[in-house]
């Protein structure tokens, strides 16, 4: 009987083996993620499986030499000599002892990093697998339903053989012959869906199982830790470190109950699944859990759309309307499904350049630094011409300039933005970057990067707008910026930005100096006419005043004629005495009034003092008092 197991255990062996081959095999003709994490499921299986036959063997011979003991021990007249034989007397033991003690804890650790690394693996190459071929699809479903209808017979039978002769050492290889059987089921009917037009499912099923591959890596590692820690109980039958529950539970689903069981008394020591309410739970969870399945069912029945948001409401993948803000009902899925979309909420892009937080941080924006995470060049029109004749053939001059333009839009029309292309963000984008190049390869480079900015940015989203609506994307571009737009910074070798910022400097110190020069200009002109016509002016006052002073004279002159010659004497008199008090305003002057005689006025017209003593100011006001 024991030969008979042992033969059960070598044939699922070898079983798992040849299905990983095939599943393999199949795996590459039809370009399927799915086959490749069921051919790495069925050979991780196959290794357990090698490890539990081979463990199984030693338990054999471990029994059969007991039962040969025992039989000589019958056989003999004294049976001293093996009552007190030692441990060396049975090399079986020792080596099924040796194996369970260092072989397996270090299998398990092999098979952890081993579940761990495909795990890992499937997950970096996850997004570059291309999608399966249409071709073999109908050959590859074939083959994987045929490979999962012989897994999933033969696992089937091997654990219930294992449940009814007791054989544990069964139950891992029977496990990984089921999971691996519901695997191959899976990717047979990924396989129908790419042949329906669904190639997409390859990769959400694909999914599912990276993330059973990741429990199970999780599984092995607690139950290292746990089996370091666990209490042990003499005469208790130890599970093996290296079968999984979980995929006992997903091989065997009917044996939920008893592997959690099996779990809970090996971990707590007792008997767990015999108290009341475990059995409660035993009899009842199946309503519970349809209970639960029915309710979440009957959920995806009720959608609420937020405000500001619409949702494209579909029917096995076929639009059937939009949905405003609000509560609606709706088949349950899969029949039924609805996806969101934000039209209120204003979504943004950059085109130029790709931002880093950290540099954003920073206040001072200088042309010979980097402002963002990685800065791209555009070409753009130049003005400037050869004036040699031997370069009148050469194409229209241009430069390189780096723009930074961030864009912002919003959705108007759900329906065009989810359903007329596969990626309307990135076609939105790379129309903005189109339009941006075609713009820029026109324009002037001094014009842009002076006052044609608010120009360009008006030009850039009627050019854009018109694009995207074009394409039907069902947008509204409400924002372009042109912002610090300067030349590229160049090499360690060549600094463009720092030869140009000098260009730029030189032109500025230029016009500065001529604003200079004519603001001198402006204030020393008028200053020097103003100055001229005052001298003309005063030179024609003063003309005026000497002719006139001279035709008085003249004037005067002829009238003292005229007096002279009516009256000699007085005239004469009267200009010596008209010339004295002329002369005489600022002189002192005595008047002595002596009575009794007859008047006599003396005039001494000689300087007797000196001026700075006869000049002595006298107060008119005291004079007049002194007098009286």
């Amino acid at each position: 009987m024991e030969q008979n197991f042992n033969r059960t255990g070598l044939v699922n062996w070898l079983t798992l083996i040849i299905a990983a081959v095939g599943a393999e095999a199949f795996s590459r003709i039809a370009v399927s993620t799915m086959g490749e994490i069921t051919a790495a499921n069925l050979l991780i299986g196959a290794l357990v499986a090698l490890v539990a036959w081979f463990q199984m063997r030693l338990a054999s011979r471990e029994e059969a030499e007991r039962l040969e003991m025992e039989d000589l021990a019958r056989r003999r007249s004294s049976a001293s000599l093996f009552a007190e034989s030692s441990e060396d007397s049975f090399p079986a033991r020792r080596s099924r002892i040796a194996f369970e003690r260092w072989i397996l804890p270090t299998f398990t650790i092999l098979l952890f990093a081993a579940q761990a690394v495909a795990t890992y693996w499937f997950i970096q190459r996850y997004r570059e697998w291309p999608l399966p071929r249409l071709e073999p699809s109908t050959l590859a479903s074939a083959s994987y339903a045929g490979l999962g209808l012989v897994l999933l017979l033969l696992g089937l039978y091997a654990a219930k053989l294992s449940r009814y002769a007791n054989i544990r050492l069964l139950r891992p290889s029977a496990a990984h012959l089921v999971l691996g059987g519901l695997f191959c089921f899976a990717t047979a009917g990924t396989e129908i869906a790419v042949y329906a037009g669904y190639p997409h499912w390859d990769k959400h099923v694909a999914l599912a199982g990276i993330a059973i591959f990741g429990l199970v890596a999780l599984e092995t590692l607690l139950a290292l830790v746990f089996e370091a820690y666990r209490p042990r109980v003499k005469g208790r039958e130890e599970r093996l470190i290296y079968e999984s529950r979980l995929v006992g539970i997903l091989g065997q689903p009917t044996g939920l109950f008893s592997t959690a069981a099996q779990a809970l008394d090996y971990q707590f020591g007792f008997k767990v699944s015999e108290t009341w309410f475990y059995r409660f739970l035993e009899k009842a969870i199946a309503w519970i859990v349809l209970a639960q399945a029915g309710a979440l069912f009957l959920s995806t029945s009720i959608v609420v759309i937020d405000p500001g948001e619409q949702g494209l409401h579909e029917r096995f993948g076929n639009p059937v309307g939009t949905l405003d803000s609000g509560l609606h009902f709706k088949l349950p899925w899969p029949i039924d499904s609805v996806e969101r979309i934000n039209t209120r909420a204003v979504q943004s892009f950059n085109v130029g350049f790709v931002p880093d937080p950290n540099l954003e941080k920073e206040n001072t924006v200088l042309w010979t630094r980097s402002h963002y995470k990685t800065e791209f060049n555009l070409l753009v029109a130049s003005r400037e011409q050869s004036t040699n004749a031997a370069d009148a053939d050469q194409t229209v001059p241009a430069n390189f300039l780096t723009v930074s333009i961030p864009v912002q839009f919003i959705v108007t029309n759900a329906a065009h933005w989810g359903y007329n292309h596969a990626q309307p963000a990135r076609l939105l984008e790379q129309i903005a970057n189109r339009e941006v190049v075609r713009y820029l390869a026109s324009v002037d480079i001094d014009s842009i990067m002076s006052s044609g900015r608010a120009e360009a940015a008006r030009e850039l989203r009627t050019r854009i707008q018109s694009a995207s609506t074009a394409a039907g994307l069902g947008t509204e571009i409400i924002f372009i910026g042109l912002q610090d737009i300067h030349p590229p910074i160049g090499n360690k070798d060549v600094k463009v930005a720092a030869a140009y910022e000098q260009v730029i400097g030189a032109e500025q110190e230029k016009e500065a100096r001529i604003l200079e020069a004519e603001g001198y200009a402006n204030a020393t002109l008028p200053a020097a006419k103003a100055l001229a016509s005052r001298t003309v002016n005063q030179a024609k006052a003063d003309s005026a005043v000497y002719v006139n002073d001279a035709s008085g004279r003249a004037a005067r002159f002829s009238h003292q004629v005229a007096s002279f010659r009516a009256a000699p004497d007085v005239y004469t008199a009267r200009n010596y005495l008209e010339t004295l008090r002329t002369a005489l305003v600022n002189t002192r002057k005595y008047v002595i009034m002596p009575t009794n005689t007859h008047d006599v006025v003396t005039i001494d017209l000689t300087e007797k003092l000196r001026g700075d003593v006869l000049d002595i100011p006298l107060d008119p006001v005291k004079g007049k008092e002194e007098k009286k």
